[in-house]
């Protein structure tokens, strides 16, 4: 609360706030927001990364994501998935999303993680078509408007 107190001064709980980015795929939109914002990535795999290019996508092409403290959402962990994650297939999709999303700062992020160097994103020309036709603002916007924290010191590597 003391973030968005501060970026907020006159932020009331319970009253819904924004946030950068969802923390995963639990989500409400409506359904013709959701076709014409292009829906998932379908050429994403398994698990991982979705939430990541929705929030950029979300934000960036004149949607919003916002927390709503008083609504209630579950959410049930098992104790081991009953699936397995192939953790390529992860680094595939964050691979997608950074080629399409992050702009002049993918580069940045194959510094960061530069194995991912090596693993094919597979071709996202539809998902720069569709960033285009929804006229999206580029990543600066979103740093400068909706994620300034972004520009400070980021948390050190694992």
């Amino acid at each position: 609360m003391e973030l968005i107190e501060k970026r907020n001064k006159s932020y009331h709980y319970p009253d819904p706030y924004p946030t950068p980015a969802l923390s995963g795929g639990i989500f409400a939109i409506w359904r013709d927001s959701w076709e014409r914002m292009g829906t998932y990535d379908t050429n994403m795999t398994e698990w991982g990364g979705e939430h990541i290019e929705l929030s950029l996508r979300t934000w960036r092409c004149g949607g919003r994501i916002e927390i709503v403290p008083c609504a209630r959402m579950g959410h049930v962990f098992r104790a081991r998935n009953p699936y397995v994650v192939h953790s390529t297939e992860v680094i595939r999709n964050q691979n997608r999303a950074a080629l399409v999303w992050l702009d002049e700062y993918a580069d940045k992020y194959f510094q960061e993680v530069p194995y991912a160097r090596g693993i094919d994103a597979g071709d996202v020309t539809e998902r720069r078509l569709l960033k285009e036709r929804l006229n999206c603002k580029p990543m600066d916007w979103y740093i400068d408007n909706i994620y300034p924290e972004l520009r400070g010191k980021q948390p050190r590597k694992r």
